[in-house]
């Protein structure tokens, strides 16, 4: 929402899309803040579930595909829950396609990696070693920083910010209350160093 905000200041309009919408959350939370919204969503289900519940329009299509002609440019596109679980060579398929929806060198592409490698996450290695025994890191889903850079280069983009958060996991906050797990957590997040080890982290990415 911030980053929407600070956005917003050098632009007057914003024609907004949402990737892989899912059921719909992150573009119920943000299509009062733009002038347009659109979502995209593979599955027939989840693109109708979407919008009835967020009231956006929706539109159910797999834009990965080939010759799957553009619908339109915007300003900011989000795409939340994504690169993480889909397959190697599909993630860099999508941020091409994503940056080939940017309106201009201006426009933002936000997205996330929600399984990063540096994180609480990496403790539980030999725990996954031991479970898996053999390709632990795909099955458990781990993405590193550099694969993120590497991908965004791929697609013709460049990250310009990079916000940290997660950087305790459920366990920890289990053993305070509520307010007091959510206060250390959003410390933790404003502090420079600590929020480059959150097991998520968000990308803010444009055209090079």
């Amino acid at each position: 929402m911030g980053l929407l905000e600070e956005f917003r200041h050098t632009h007057r309009t914003v024609d907004y899309l949402d990737f892989a919408t899912g059921t719909g959350r992150v573009i119920s939370f943000l299509k009062d803040l733009v002038d347009t919204s659109l979502g995209i969503e593979i599955s027939s289900v989840m693109a109708e579930r979407a919008e009835r519940w967020s009231g956006a329009r929706i539109l159910c299509r797999d834009i990965t595909a080939p010759n799957v002609p553009c619908e339109g440019k915007y300003d900011f596109i989000t795409a939340f829950r994504f690169f993480l679980n889909a397959e190697p060579a599909l993630r860099t398929v999508a941020l091409k396609v994503l940056a080939s929806r940017l309106r201009d060198r201006g426009s933002c592409l936000v997205f996330n990696n929600h399984g990063y490698t540096w994180s609480y996450r990496l403790f539980g290695y030999p725990f996954y070693m031991i479970k898996s025994f053999r390709n632990f890191r795909e099955k458990q889903n781990f993405m590193a920083h550099r694969e993120v850079m590497r991908m965004a280069d791929q697609a013709g983009l460049k990250i310009c910010k990079v916000f940290g958060y997660g950087v305790f996991s459920g366990k920890v906050a289990r053993l305070m209350s509520v307010d007091k797990a959510i206060r250390l957590e959003r410390a933790a997040c404003r502090n420079r160093v600590l929020s480059k080890f959150g097991a998520h982290q968000i990308y803010v990415a444009m055209l090079k």
